[in-house]
């Protein structure tokens, strides 16, 4: 893992191979080496020091030479989170193209007044986030550059709420790597006894309580939806539960993620286009599971069950088909309309072995549909629940997160389209349109009366195939863990 630490010396002593310069977009180059000559090269090239931008100064600066990478910060008096992490991000980035092993970033983090430690937090998680790379598989050493394997942050004085929240920017830059790092894995190696060997690690290295359910204690405890989704696999069902019990807990929180470690559709088969991709039906699982282990690095005072009910949808002679009846856990029953609609399937039984727990309030997280992505893009997950002030929570918490949620309505009108005439509910819609938001409806009638609920649907941000506008590159991108662990902190003060 990299290195980070703040450190207070100039930037024209430093020894490293980078420096990196923020700047807002006033301009102002004073006090920086070469003041005027920034200045002309800003104008020649254009840089109005808007976030998002940068530029190379000089190729090599300085004794002993290194790089000099200028960065924009945008408005001084806007400067906060969001920001801070775009251009740490965007500087790890571009330093990587010029192999940099050790950098020193100065990007004013004093100049944000009250919002320092927000900022300071922020930018860890945008360079460690960025200089990250998901190389597990790549043997061909040319291509294999671990990045810098040392950042300095530059402060004008280390107190200790600037320590404290460097450590709270590497614990949610390393559970949201966490999770990145589940999501990347290929299905053939991510099985559900693979993320159940995960959660073992996690209990073990942070004092967790842990049960995993297989398919007969599934059977028992009538976990019919569930085990039906899994019938199609050779890969076994793993039902995980891990939980936190911290003395003096101010709240209780039941976390219940999607588990679909690949997604085939089942007999209702996907195009053969982009299939792959669906090794990342288990998005919600690990942005749980990297809120578990961020939760045992800060150990905050909320008590928490986070609940995954992992298995593969698979079309083989023994899988579940269109037409079936399932009898979920809670007692109701569902009318299988395509078995691609599964993900909510297996969530109806993890949402109610989850309120068992009787928990204060549930929050679920997953990659459930693409009409999802069609209403919001991939920039933003749709946020949908029962209780408004826990939606509030959720999205003040996602908030300089790094997350963009978006409210989406419940209309209790569109149950109509989720109505079955032979059981209690049909897993699908009878229209194309509007589909997370009955997909949510779906999820509500597994949601006991007054029970707190808040759906994520992260379809969207959860895998990409683009350097995303957060510039933290391809492939997962860890959606939803630092929202959740930011909702827990603030749960404990």
């Amino acid at each position: 893992m990299t290195q980070i630490g703040l450190v207070t010396e100039d930037m024209a002593s430093y020894k490293g191979d980078a420096l990196v310069e923020g700047v807002f977009d006033d301009l102002n180059f004073k006090g920086l080496g070469q003041a005027h000559l920034l200045a002309e090269a800003a104008k020649r090239l254009r840089f109005k020091g808007n976030a998002g931008e940068a530029f190379f100064a000089f190729d090599r600066v300085g004794a002993p030479p290194k790089h000099l990478l200028v960065v924009g910060l945008g408005k001084r008096s806007e400067y906060g989170p969001s920001e801070a992490r775009e251009a740490a991000a965007l500087a790890a980035r571009r330093l990587r193209e010029r192999y940099a092993a050790t950098a020193l970033f100065d990007l004013r983090v004093e100049e944000a007044g009250k919002r320092a430690e927000q900022v300071l937090a922020a930018a860890v998680e945008g360079a460690l986030l960025c200089n990250a790379r998901f190389q597990k598989y790549v043997t061909d050493e040319e291509r294999r550059f671990g990045g810098l394997s040392g950042i300095s942050l530059r402060v004008e004085k280390k107190t200790p709420a600037l320590s404290k929240a460097l450590g709270l920017g590497r614990a949610l830059a390393e559970a949201t790597a966490y999770a990145r790092g589940l999501v990347n894995e290929p299905a053939n190696v991510l099985t559900p006894e693979f993320m159940a060997e995960r959660a073992r690690e996690l209990a073990r290295k942070h004092g967790f309580t842990l049960k995993i359910l297989d398919e007969a204690e599934c059977a028992k405890l009538g976990m019919g939806a569930y085990l039906a989704v899994a019938k199609g696999s050779a890969n076994p069902l793993r039902f995980i539960h891990l939980s936190y019990r911290p003395k003096g807990a101010k709240f209780h929180l039941a976390l219940v993620g999607k588990g679909l470690t690949f997604d085939s559709g089942g007999l209702s088969l996907k195009s053969a286009d982009n299939m792959g991709a669906m090794k990342s039906d288990m998005s919600g699982s690990a942005a749980v599971m990297g809120t578990m282990a961020a939760i045992g690095t800060l150990k905050p005072k909320v008590a928490v069950d986070a609940v995954m009910a992992m298995c593969e949808n698979m079309p083989d002679g023994g899988a579940y088909r269109p037409g079936d009846i399932l009898t979920s856990m809670s007692g109701k029953t569902i009318e299988v309309q395509n078995t691609d609609a599964e993900g909510r399937l297996t969530l109806a039984d993890a949402l109610c072995y989850a309120q068992k727990r009787k928990p204060d309030a549930v929050i679920d997280l997953a990659t459930l549909t693409g009409a999802c992505v069609v209403a919001l893009g991939p920039d933003f997950s749709g946020a949908m629940g029962n209780d408004q002030a826990l939606m509030d929570s959720v999205l003040a918490a996602a908030k300089d997160s790094g997350d963009n949620l978006w409210q989406l309505p419940m209309p209790k009108a569109y149950n109509k389209y989720i109505k079955s005439a032979v059981a209690d509910v049909a897993n699908i819609s009878k229209i194309r349109w509007g589909g997370a938001i009955t997909a949510g409806l779906f999820l509500q009638n597994f949601v006991d009366e007054g029970m707190p609920w808040v759906h994520l649907d992260i379809a969207g941000p959860a895998l990409r195939d683009d350097d995303g506008v957060d510039a933290f590159g391809h492939e997962a991108s860890g959606a939803g863990v630092r929202t959740l662990v930011h909702f827990i902190l603030d749960k404990a003060r």
